[in-house]
């Protein structure tokens, strides 16, 4: 090894390296990662929680209003 330089992946950090980081992908940080992604920043969006598919997952999001048992109460 050439004299005391590190052994730095330095592709790997520039691939790895953000603007922001955003935690958690609920109504807040969201629309957080939205905004930055727009105004150009490189954003990284964290979420601990599974995976939602749309439709598959929100199985009343078909529904219609007349369909739910609490309506208008």
């Amino acid at each position: 090894m050439p004299g005391n330089q590190p052994n730095i992946a330095t592709k790997a950090t520039e691939a790895n390296t953000y603007d922001a980081i955003v935690i958690g992908s609920g109504i807040s940080g969201g629309w957080a990662a939205k905004e930055l992604t727009e105004k150009g920043l490189k954003t990284i969006l964290l979420e601990r929680g599974r995976n939602f598919e749309h439709i598959k997952d929100y199985k009343t999001a078909q529904w219609n209003p007349w369909d739910f048992s609490h309506r208008g109460r």
